[in-house]
């Protein structure tokens, strides 16, 4: 299996992107995130796109998941999708 990453950009000053990757560390599953500016316009681009510059990145964050925290968090994103589309929001 390769990386997989994922463009947010739902949310104006809430986006950047997650990286999923297998193997880093043995029994691990590697996942990284990275914000980037608000005024960035990422749609259509890739992270390691040129029209996004060093500077732009505001944050980053790079987690090591046990095998067991990583289905926890997968279950737990079902149940938040489930939520979303069932209508309820903490709002």
């Amino acid at each position: 299996m390769t990386l997989l990453r994922f463009r947010c950009d739902t949310v104006n000053y809430r986006k950047g992107f997650i990286e999923v990757m297998p193997g880093i560390h043995s029994g691990c599953i590697n996942l990284e995130c990275w914000q980037v500016q608000n005024d960035l316009d990422i749609s259509g681009i890739d992270l390691l796109d040129q029209r996004i510059p060093d500077e732009a990145i505001t944050a980053n964050v790079e987690l090591e998941l046990s095998l067991e925290t990583a289905e926890a968090l997968l279950v737990a994103l079902q149940n938040a999708i489930h939520a979303v589309r069932s209508g309820e929001n903490l709002s």
